[in-house]
């Protein structure tokens, strides 16, 4: 296979298998706010971030091991068991957490059961989604998010058609929905893997887990810190119950599935490359350049679309205003972005496993993040929260680019990518603004439709323009 239809076969292929997560994340927030009053979607929001973090922290760090070592392991079905019994022993235990937290901020006793099944079946589902990354098994996942999918809207299409829908059950039926698609990648994999085994040695178990602790317990620190700051305004709004806090919150999940839906089939080919080819004795900068400047012409453009038809859409597919400040919504989108864009500036410090150095700067920026939203919440309300807390991943992505030897060049990569977002931009603004003319306004549909198709060419345009395709056109798998 080319290098050329190497890595964009395999990047196409994992478009949909993040496109039925993120799209389903965004029926979820349409949906949910919708049939839940501002209060249930408040606590729903901040208990699934709670779930959400800690699940990562019990089982995401074993994934990144189990990728990192998986091509020179020799017995990868034992070393499989050995990371599945990991996580199994430590999901149950950061699910408590989970569940700890979520009554804390938000309170209500059926908040600690949801919150505790739901992490636990996140735990498994992150943990496995990283080891079918690892294989490639891509058709496979699929399939597993495919049924994912199926289960969880009909299960709260159901609920809501039989008048049962409230925060907690809807949480309880995405759990479902997480435990069906980790059981069928957990099948896939054992029957892929299980070719390598030749027998199990008792003496294999600690060696295997120490190797995943060797790599993997360092990431626990780092994978806090940024969980943390990306969710510290929705705890500070949860926690205070700020007002208008529900349609913020609404928005942003909007923005995180959005983000997830642009930023992570691409992060999913990107990360076991880079991991390929340091240890081939190189690190692949050109892969970290030309991503950033994929995150930076694609956010550009979401927004774009956001301010000029999404907020309309959403308003007329719920039925509730966005009442939510147009500026403290840009503040949580650059947030989100920046979020997104430093898990890719950081790759030469993770692979170089400098850990303690991407701890101390994720806990030092989460924690002034947090001072920044709570502080901010005080004195400003719910700008205040948004401002602190895209305030605090300004500061990581920029210590973290600081503190590598190639910033000069992620700089030089970034200036084109901008340029061509801000021509975008203005492009986006003017094309409404005509089309607003032209067709006095009305019907509604008809603005959105048009702007929608003409400026999708004004996107195309811009990804072939503003990416450094080069660098990823080179990969060969």
């Amino acid at each position: 296979m080319s290098g050329n239809n190497g890595f964009l076969g395999k990047f196409a292929l994992y478009i949909p298998v993040k496109l039925l997560p993120a799209a389903l994340t965004i029926f979820f927030i349409f949906f949910l706010y919708k049939n839940l009053s501002g209060e249930d979607y408040v606590k729903y929001s901040v208990g699934l971030a709670c779930a959400a973090i800690a699940a990562q922290i019990g089982s995401m760090w074993v994934g990144n091991a189990f990728i990192y070592h998986f091509a020179s392991v020799s017995n990868k079905f034992s070393f499989l068991k050995h990371s599945v019994f990991l996580v199994s022993t430590l999901g149950p235990l950061t699910a408590l957490a989970a569940a700890g937290a979520a009554i804390v901020l938000v309170g209500g006793g059926d908040a600690f059961l949801s919150v505790w099944v739901l992490c636990l079946c996140q735990a498994y589902f992150f943990f496995l989604s990283a080891v079918c990354q690892a294989g490639f098994l891509v058709k496979h996942q699929l399939v597993a998010v495919a049924l994912q999918a199926l289960i969880q809207v009909g299960v709260i299409v159901s609920l809501q058609r039989c008048g049962g829908l409230t925060y907690s059950a809807a949480m309880l039926a995405l759990a479902l929905g997480y435990a069906s698609a980790a059981c069928v990648m957990l099948y896939f994999a054992v029957n892929r893997f299980r070719v390598f085994s030749r027998g199990i040695a008792p003496s294999k178990i600690r060696g295997d887990i120490k190797a995943v602790f060797s790599y993997g317990v360092a990431l626990v620190p780092w994978t806090l810190g940024m969980l943390m700051m990306a969710a510290s305004d929705r705890f500070v709004i949860g926690y205070l119950g700020l007002e208008n806090g529900d349609s913020y919150l609404s928005m942003k999940d909007l923005f995180v599935g959005a983000g997830g839906l642009l930023s992570m089939p691409l992060l999913m080919l990107v990360h076991p490359l880079i991991m390929k080819r340091f240890k081939e004795g190189r690190f692949d900068a050109s892969l970290v350049e030309g991503s950033l400047g994929f995150l930076i012409i694609a956010f550009s453009l979401l927004w774009c679309g956001i301010w000029q038809v999404g907020f309309e859409l959403f308003e007329r597919a719920v039925g509730k205003s966005v009442v939510a400040p147009t500026g403290t919504l840009l503040l949580a989108f650059v947030g989100v972005f920046l979020n997104c864009a430093a898990v890719y500036v950081q790759k030469r410090l993770e692979v170089h496993r400098k850990m303690r150095r991407l701890a101390m700067l994720s806990l030092g920026c989460a924690l002034m993040g947090a001072v920044l939203a709570y502080g901010g919440a005080l004195w400003f309300g719910l700008v205040g929260v948004a401002l602190g807390g895209m305030l605090g991943q300004a500061l990581y992505f920029v210590v973290v680019t600081t503190s590598i030897k190639s910033k000069a060049t992620v700089l030089k990569a970034v200036i084109r990518p901008l340029l061509v977002a801000c021509v975008s931009l203005v492009l986006g603004w003017g094309l409404h603004q005509i089309l607003s003319l032209l067709l006095g306004g009305e019907p509604w549909w008809a603005v959105s439709a048009g702007w929608i198709l003409s400026f999708s060419a004004v996107s195309l345009l811009s990804f072939w323009k503003g990416v450094a395709w080069q660098g990823f056109l080179r990969s060969r798998f």
